[in-house]
C-alpha cells in the first residue's frame, strides 16, 4: 500500500517565501495541520501568528486511506515574506508530500524529513468563493473521525488557504497520481531541481572562490600570459555553464531574474563577459611598450572587484538555498582564506615584476 508521512501545500512557486500548510496524522484518527514558513531549501518552520481553524469533516477517512483537512483562515491574505490577492484567476500554489509510515503526533513544531515528491499548479480563486460564512465541507465530505481543533490564531493550518471567511480543504491519501485546478505542472518536472542547486552552487563557488583568484596570480607570479590566459578562459566557460544551471533553476521555480542573488549573479556575470577582451587589449599593450598602461590597471581592477562581488553574491545564494548558518559560515570562511591567500599571492607577484623591473633597468644602464 502507498502511504504518506506528510503533505504540504504553499502559496507562490518557490518554498522561499510561501505560506505553508503541513498535514499529518495525529495519531488519534484525526489530522494536525501547521502552519510554516518557507525560508529556502530546508525544513519550513511553524508560525504561530497563522489564524487557521480545523474544521469539522476532518480526519482519518476511507477506512483510513486518507488524510482530509478542512481549514479555515482568518489571515492568509498576508503572512510575513509575502501576499495573495483572493480575486486571483491564476493564483500560484505548490505541493510536496513525503513517503512513509504516519508521523501520529500532535505537535505542531513536528519535524519533517525532506520531500520525495512536489509540484506546482494554479488556481482561479474568483471560483473558490462562498456566500455564506459556514462550513462547505461537512455536506460535501463523507465525514472524518473527528471535528478539529477549533482554535483561531493558534498556528494550526491546512491545506488550503483563505481570509475572512474563506476555507480551503486538502487531503492526502494512497493515490500517486495529482489533481488540481488549472494549469498543473508534473512532480517530474521538477524532480531534478535539489541537483540543479548544488551543482550551480559548486560551479559558482569554485569559480569564483578557487578558479578566478588562481588564475589571477598566475601572471605576476610566473610571467606566463599563456598559462593565465588558458587558464582563466577554462574558468570563462565554466562560469557560464554554472550561470546557465542557475537560469534553468529560476524558471523552473518561477522567480526569474528577481531577489538580490540573481540580479547581482547575472550582473557580475554579464560584466566578466567583457573581461577576456581587456585582457587581449592588456597584452598587446604590454607587447607593444613592455609596461603596464592604463588600459592594464583598468583590467587587473575590473577583474579584482567582480571577483569580491562573485564571493559576497555565493554567500547571498547560500542564504537563499538554506537556513543553515554553518554552511554560510563554513563558505564564508573557506573564501576568507582562500582570498587572503590570493592577496598574498598577488603582492607577492609584484614584488617579484618590480625586481625583475629593477634588474632590466640596471642591465640597460650598464650597456650605455
Amino acid at each position: 500500500m502507498y502511504v504518506i508521512s506528510w503533505v504540504a501545500l504553499g502559496t507562490g512557486r518557490q518554498m522561499s517565501g510561501s505560506n505553508i500548510f503541513v498535514m499529518y496524522a495525529d495519531g488519534s484518527g484525526n489530522v494536525t495541520v501547521s502552519a510554516r514558513k518557507g525560508t529556502g531549501y530546508s525544513e519550513p518552520q511553524h508560525q504561530t501568528d497563522t489564524q487557521l481553524e480545523l474544521l469539522a469533516g476532518s480526519g482519518i477517512v476511507d477506512n483510513g486511506d486518507t488524510m482530509l483537512a478542512n481549514v479555515r483562515c482568518g489571515n492568509c491574505e498576508s503572512w510575513d515574506g509575502g501576499s495573495m490577492s483572493l480575486t486571483s484567476t491564476g493564483a500560484n500554489f505548490i505541493a510536496a508530500w513525503k513517503d512513509g509510515s504516519a508521523l501520529n503526533s500532535k505537535s505542531l513544531t513536528a519535524t519533517i524529513t525532506k520531500h520525495d515528491s512536489h509540484g506546482q499548479w494554479t488556481f482561479d480563486l474568483t471560483k473558490a468563493t462562498i456566500t455564506e460564512d459556514t462550513n462547505p465541507f461537512v455536506e460535501a465530505s463523507s465525514g472524518g473521525s473527528g471535528s478539529g481543533n477549533t482554535t483561531p490564531g493558534s498556528g494550526n493550518n491546512g491545506s488550503g488557504s483563505g481570509s475572512g471567511s474563506g476555507s480551503g480543504s486538502g487531503s492526502g491519501s494512497g493515490s500517486d497520481s495529482d489533481s488540481g485546478v488549472g494549469s498543473v505542472e508534473t512532480p517530474s518536472s521538477l524532480r531534478e531541481l535539489p541537483k540543479l542547486v548544488s551543482a550551480h552552487g559548486i560551479i559558482m563557488s569554485i569559480v569564483m572562490v578557487v578558479l578566478y583568484p588562481l588564475g589571477s596570480i598566475l601572471m605576476p607570479l610566473f610571467g606566463n600570459w599563456i598559462l593565465h590566459a588558458v587558464w582563466q578562459i577554462g574558468s570563462f566557460l565554466l562560469m557560464w555553464a554554472g550561470f546557465g544551471i542557475g537560469v534553468v533553476v529560476s524558471q523552473r521555480i518561477g522567480i526569474g531574474i528577481s531577489g538580490h542573488h540573481p540580479v547581482l549573479g547575472t550582473v557580475v556575470v554579464a560584466l566578466f563577459g567583457v573581461q577576456p577582451i581587456g585582457g587581449y587589449i592588456h597584452h598587446l599593450h604590454y607587447v607593444k611598450y613592455q609596461r603596464r598602461g592604463l588600459v592594464s590597471h583598468g583590467h587587473i581592477w575590473y577583474g579584482r572587484i567582480l571577483m569580491i562581488l562573485g564571493i559576497v553574491n555565493g554567500g547571498l545564494g547560500l542564504q537563499l538555498a538554506t537556513e543553515r548558518q554553518s554552511l554560510v559560515i563554513a563558505y564564508s570562511v573557506v573564501a576568507g582564506v582562500l582570498f587572503a591567500t590570493y592577496i598574498g599571492g598577488a603582492v607577492l607577484g609584484e614584488a617579484k615584476r618590480y625586481r625583475r623591473a629593477g634588474l632590466g633597468d640596471r642591465a640597460r644602464k650598464g650597456s650605455e
